[in-house]
């Protein structure tokens, strides 16, 4: 019988069914991925800042007397901000868009394995933790049990 499809259609399915039906996490996952997103933030501008007074600072911050360009903050920022942004409008894009984020945060770590080593592994981290967050959203999504 096909009463998924004639149930969203009739208006008997609630609004919190049909947006977990359809791929959008529920209301306790996105208060989770939103908790997780802003931890995440708050990390790396710990790491940033710590990494620059201990004279070690990450390549999209660069030293004092070189600093790096603006726009290079701009992919740690988009890498935070577009997740958060996914979690707080239920977006259907906000499952892979935090699974790719996660790895891009990871990613970032890379040009700074050979000049700052200890700088690298704290953003690995922290990737690693949104990464197993959003590991788990998707599994919760897919409603694997």
């Amino acid at each position: 019988m096909r009463t998924s499809l004639v149930n969203d259609y009739r208006g008997d399915m609630n609004k919190e069914e049909h947006l977990q039906r359809f791929g959008r996490p529920g209301v306790p996952w996105r208060g989770i991925t939103i908790t997780t997103w802003i931890a995440v933030l708050l990390s790396l501008v710990a790491i940033a800042i710590s990494s620059r007074t201990i004279g070690r600072p990450v390549w999209w911050v660069g030293p004092p007397s070189n600093e790096a360009p603006w726009f290079y903050m701009l992919l740690p920022i988009a890498l935070v901000t577009l997740p958060l942004e996914g979690a707080l409008w239920r977006s259907r894009t906000a499952v892979p868009t935090s699974v790719a984020c996660s790895v891009g945060l990871i990613a970032t770590a890379i040009p700074d394995i050979s000049n700052s080593p200890g700088v690298a592994v704290a953003i690995c981290v922290v990737g690693f933790a949104a990464l197993l967050q959003s590991i788990a959203l998707v599994l919760v999504n897919r409603q694997y049990r």
